[in-house]
Order: C-alpha cells, then structure tokens, then sequence
C-alpha cells in the first residue's frame, strides 16, 4: 500500500507539546505510519498569523529540528523522488505561511538547504508577502520577489490560504507549476478556503496538483464528513479535467477530522473505498502517483 500526503501539522503539535514524531496520539506518528509499504509526508512547519520577523523564523527552525531529530535516528528519510525508501517514512519538510522569512529572503536559500520543498506564502491574516483568505490584499512587491527567489531555489509555491487576488497575482508572475496542498472544491463546499472552478482550471492548465482536504468544514461546511462526500469533491476535479492534478492533503494534526479519516490509520479504509469507486489505477494516482510525478517532474 502505497500513500502521499501532502499537508499535515504535526510538527506544530511535536514542537508546542514537546512530544515525539515517532510515537505520540496524534493523527500522525512515525510508528503509526509503518502501515504503508512506500509512504511519503509533507510535514509542515506552521507559523501562526501573530508571529513575525525573529519569532517566526525561530518557531520554524524550532519545527524543523522536530523532524530532523527523527532523521537522525533513523526512524525517518529525507523524500528524495528517485530514491524511495520502503518500510520508512520519506519525510519532505514544507512551509505553511511565509512569515517564517522573518522578512528575508535570503533565507530561501538557507531553507531550500534544509531541504524545504514547498512554501505557502501565507496563512489567513496578511504578513510581508501576501494576504490569505481573510484579507482583502494581494502579492506584495516583497511577495512577488519571493515567488521568483522560491522558484530559483527549486521550492515549489504552495496556493492553499491565498486568497484570490493573491491567487491571480500569482499567476501573472509565476513560471513554474504551482500547488494547493489542502483545499476543496468551492463549487462543491462554498468555502473561502476552496478552490474555485477557474482556479482549479489554471492549476490544471499549469500541471499543479490540488490536495484534498479532510477537514470537514471544506468538505460540507458541517462537523463530520462521509466517503461519499470527500468523492464528489474529487469526481468535480475530474470533471474539470484533473485527474492528473488530484492528491491527497489531509490536513492531519490541523484541524478536526472526519470520524472516518480520524487518523492515518483510517487510509486503508479511505483507500479501498476510492479503489471500488474509481478502480485501482485512478486510485493509485490519487494516492500517490500525481504527487510522485509532480516532485519528480519539479525539482
């Protein structure tokens, strides 16, 4: 069994209630996850709206040092695209909300050496590059420099929390192929943290990937979500002619899951249920095969 997921916050939990990747009652631990055969997780650094300039960049360095202790003690690997590694997790560090900078972009480097390869520009509010979901702003000049920075560096812009404007301003600048490594359907679940149907379109157009989310709210705007439902936010992407975009970005230790997906020990379940309804080789792709070849395609 194979599993890719793009999202999840579990080191934010490790770090804030000092507790290990490898064994804790989280969503996700490192043990929990030798359930797959090949297993690769984007873990990701958050950093919360209320923290900027040295503060933000130390609770980073303070998340990605959660990861790299479980490194080096074997227990996991740096994700390395032509080098999967069975029978352990291929941990790939990303970055949720680009206040992490501090305001300097020169660290992009000093991340894309650690070994980031994904970078949210920001979170809800706003900070020094951009405005999320619950602002009205767009890329700041600053923001538009780190979209070319995070591209010479080979870090791939994630779109999950910009907002519209931000989305499109985006787009004006980008050469790359970009991500939205948790969100849902708008068409589906009129959530502001949604993709709308143009949105959708350019990412497929640009041969992105969208991960879909678990978290109930952006599945049907309600406190529980079926299999059923999470279905028909992927059967809307591929009806817009994504089946080669669609992923997986559960949005584990972020948010309330589903009783159903309520930890990574339910994607077997989860898994099996998409191979009935779409058969194995579509299932693979959404599971896995997508985000391998995009990482592969992207680096």
């Amino acid at each position: 069994m194979r599993h890719f997921d793009l999202h999840c916050d579990t080191l934010s939990r490790c770090a804030a209630e000092k507790a290990s990747l490898v064994d804790n009652g989280f969503d996700i631990s490192l043990e929990k996850g030798q359930i797959f055969d090949c297993w690769v997780q984007a873990f990701a650094a958050f950093i919360n709206d209320d923290l900027r300039g040295a503060k933000a960049y130390h609770a980073f360095q303070a998340q990605a040092a959660v990861l790299q202790k479980a490194i080096e003690a074997g227990k996991a690997v740096s994700y390395d695209p032509d080098n999967l590694r069975e029978g352990v997790c291929n941990a790939m560090l990303t970055v949720e909300n680009g206040a992490a900078l501090g305001g300097k972009l020169e660290r992009i480097r000093e991340f894309a050496e650690m070994g980031v390869r994904v970078f949210s520009l920001v979170w809800n509010g706003e900070n020094e590059l951009a405005g999320g979901v619950q602002s009205e702003s767009g890329l700041t000049e600053l923001g538009k420099a780190a979209v070319k920075e995070l591209e010479k560096n080979r870090i791939v812009v994630d779109v999950s929390h910009l907002n519209t404007l931000g989305f499109w301003d985006l787009c004006e600048i980008a050469e790359r192929p970009f991500l939205a490594t948790h969100s849902n359907c708008f068409e589906i679940c009129p959530h502001k943290r949604n993709l709308d149907d143009l949105q959708i379109r350019e990412i497929i157009r640009r041969k992105g990937l969208i991960g879909i989310n678990f978290y109930p709210i952006f599945i049907n705007g309600e406190s529980d979500a079926s299999f059923q439902e999470i279905r028909r936010h992927i059967r809307h992407i591929l009806s817009l002619g994504g089946e080669d975009v669609i992923a997986v970005g559960s949005d584990f230790d972020g948010a309330a899951m589903p009783s159903r997906l309520d930890g990574i020990g339910k994607i077997p379940g989860w898994q099996e249920n998409l191979v009935k309804h779409f058969g194995p080789e579509l299932a693979d792709k959404i599971v896995f095969g997508n985000a391998q070849r995009f990482f592969k395609e992207n680096r």
